[in-house]
C-alpha cells in the first residue's frame, strides 16, 4: 500500500479594515496618553525652572537692597533717603533713594564701598507689557531730590508689585518717608527700620503673585 500525501487546505487569511482600525485606535490611545504625560512632566519641570528662577531673583533683589540699607550714611550731618510713589501704565510702583556706603565698583579706578547715590524703581520693559526693578548708583555724587532717577542695572525682572513700609523710633508704621521734608520727625531723619514687600508675576495664576517680605534695620545713630 502507497501512503498518499496528506493534502491540507491552508488559507492565507490577512487583516480586516476593521481590525487595522481598531489596532489605530488603540496606538493613538497609548500615544495619546505618553503625549500628555511627558507634556504634564515637561510642564511641571518648566514651573520648577521658573520658581527657582524667580526666587533667586527675589532673594539677589531682596540681599542687595539689605546691604545698601544697613550702609547708610550721614550728608552733612543728617541722613538723606527719600520714598516716592510712581505711576507706570496705571499702576503704582515705590520708589527709594538713599546715600550709603555701598558703592559697586565697575571701574579700575573706583573704590568698593565709598558712598553714593542709590536708588531703587521700577521701570516698565519696552514692548513687554512687563516691569522690572532697577538700581542706579552715582559714587560720589552729593543727594538731590531734583536730580531725575535713571540709568544703573536691572536687580529684579517680572515685577508685580513693590511696596515700602517705614518705622520711626516711636514704632510707628508709616508709608512714605522724606529726610528733605520740613516734618520734625523726618526732616534729616532716617527710619529706624524699613519693610520691603515683594511680588514677582505668577504665569499660571496672575491673581496669585509670588510674595517677598523682608525688614531691615538702619544704622540711624547719628
Amino acid at each position: 500500500m502507497i501512503n498518499q500525501p496528506i493534502k491540507k487546505n491552508i488559507r492565507l487569511r490577512g487583516f480586516t479594515l476593521v481590525e487595522i482600525m481598531i489596532s489605530i485606535l488603540i496606538l493613538g490611545l497609548v500615544l495619546s496618553t505618553v503625549y500628555a504625560a511627558y507634556s504634564g512632566t515637561m510642564k511641571i519641570v518648566r514651573d520648577i525652572e521658573y520658581e527657582n528662577h524667580l526666587y533667586k531673583m527675589a532673594r539677589t533683589a531682596m540681599d542687595r537692597m539689605i546691604k545698601d540699607l544697613s550702609s547708610l550714611q550721614l550728608a552733612s550731618g543728617s541722613f538723606d533717603l527719600r520714598a516716592e510713589k510712581k505711576t507706570l501704565s496705571n499702576r503704582e510702583f515705590y520708589s527709594l533713594s538713599f546715600w550709603s556706603a555701598s558703592h559697586l565698583a565697575f571701574g579700575e579706578n573706583e573704590g568698593e564701598g565709598s558712598p553714593a547715590a542709590i536708588s531703587y524703581y521700577v521701570e516698565e520693559d519696552e514692548g513687554r507689557g512687563s516691569f522690572s526693578l532697577w538700581r542706579s548708583d552715582l559714587s560720589g555724587a552729593k543727594p538731590s531730590k531734583e536730580k531725575k532717577i535713571n540709568g544703573g542695572f536691572v536687580v529684579c525682572q517680572n515685577i508685580d508689585s513693590l511696596s515700602l513700609r517705614f518705622y520711626d523710633s516711636a514704632g510707628r508704621e508709616l508709608e512714605s518717608w522724606d529726610s528733605s521734608s520740613f516734618s520734625a520727625q523726618q526732616k534729616g531723619q532716617a527710619p529706624v527700620a524699613v519693610k520691603i514687600e515683594l511680588a514677582l508675576v505668577n504665569l499660571d495664576d496672575k491673581e496669585k503673585p509670588y510674595k517677598f517680605m523682608t525688614k531691615v534695620f538702619l544704622p540711624v545713630k547719628k
